[in-house]
């Protein structure tokens, strides 16, 4: 008599398996091209083995919060004296502290975009008026 159990899966495709992991198949497709996953490829299909789950399963640790990423350490340490000078200034630079209430906030423009002013507005709005004032009304 065959086992009642259902069958227990020996591979997982990357959408399975951040499905898995509460995740979009984005995250699954991301862990492999990061190296942090195996997966087979011989067959036409990526697939990630069911001890890949396990093994990632296994590494689950208390998450404190406090830990910066290892990955990020490791960057900064490989980069040269000049890189570091300006990340620091990057970093100094920020405005970390909001407005206080009743002040008004920096006029410095965080965006690269097209800065409009009432009256370039005003002179956008006459030109259609002019325009749309000159067609004869379609009946």
């Amino acid at each position: 008599m065959p086992d009642s159990s259902p069958l227990k899966r020996v591979a997982f495709s990357p959408g399975e398996f951040a499905e898995l992991f509460g995740k979009s198949q984005t995250w699954g497709y991301r862990q492999i091209y990061a190296g942090k996953v195996t997966t087979i490829t011989e067959h036409g299909r990526i697939l990630i083995p069911a001890k890949e789950v396990e093994r990632v399963l296994e590494g689950a640790g208390i998450y404190n919060g406090k830990e910066k990423p290892k990955q990020a350490k490791a960057r900064r340490e490989k980069l040269t004296p000049e890189q570091k000078s300006i990340l620091k200034r990057f970093v100094d630079g920020k405005d970390a502290s909001p407005p206080k209430s009743g002040e008004k906030p920096s006029k410095k423009r965080t965006h690269a975009g097209p800065k409009t002013t009432a009256k370039t507005e005003n002179s956008g709005r006459r030109r259609i008026a002019k325009v749309w004032a000159s067609k004869p009304a379609e009946r």
